[in-house]
């Protein structure tokens, strides 16, 4: 598909890999750990593994007989996203009784994550435009041009 989110979700859109991942930023390193962990079955997390390193969201070293996994630069880029999923997490599926609390490096809470404009201005999602970007293909273009016929902008709303 034409959608940088789509091929987002093609590397890391199963709720396995995402905890892999976390667990990965929680410091687990060996194949041990994140088993223990997750108790997921050796198969499936072999089979992750894997397609997080070809993803180059993962990187293995060390011995074959006793790899280490890493986060990439990739994969730590992710930790906006995670935050994000864990905040929404946090308020809309436990309660607001959050598990876990991430926090900087002087032990305070993270604030919620926004999305701001250029001017540091909080934007909603009302204010949410999306357009074709440069490496839009006709396909998206004319998905665009579909949906713009059934959705007036709010401007437009009466």
């Amino acid at each position: 598909m034409n959608c940088s989110l789509a091929r987002a979700l093609n590397d890391v859109g199963d709720w396995w890999t995402l905890l892999i991942i976390r667990d990965a930023f929680l410091g687990a390193q060996r194949f041990s750990e994140f088993q223990r962990s997750l108790g997921l079955a050796r198969n499936t997390l072999s089979d992750r593994l894997e397609r997080l390193c070809a993803a180059d969201v993962m990187m293995r070293a060390g011995t074959p007989a006793r790899p280490l996994y890493s986060l990439t630069e990739k994969g730590r880029a992710l930790a906006p996203a995670l935050v994000a999923l864990q905040q929404w997490g946090d308020q809309f599926a436990s309660a607001n009784l959050p598990p876990v609390v991430v926090t900087d490096r002087c032990g305070r809470p993270l604030p919620r994550l926004k999305v701001v404009d250029q001017d540091g201005a909080e934007v909603d999602p009302e204010g949410l435009r999306f357009a074709p970007g440069p490496g839009a293909d006709a396909r998206t273009h004319a998905r665009f041009q579909a949906h713009a016929r059934f959705r007036p902008t709010p401007a437009f709303r009466s």
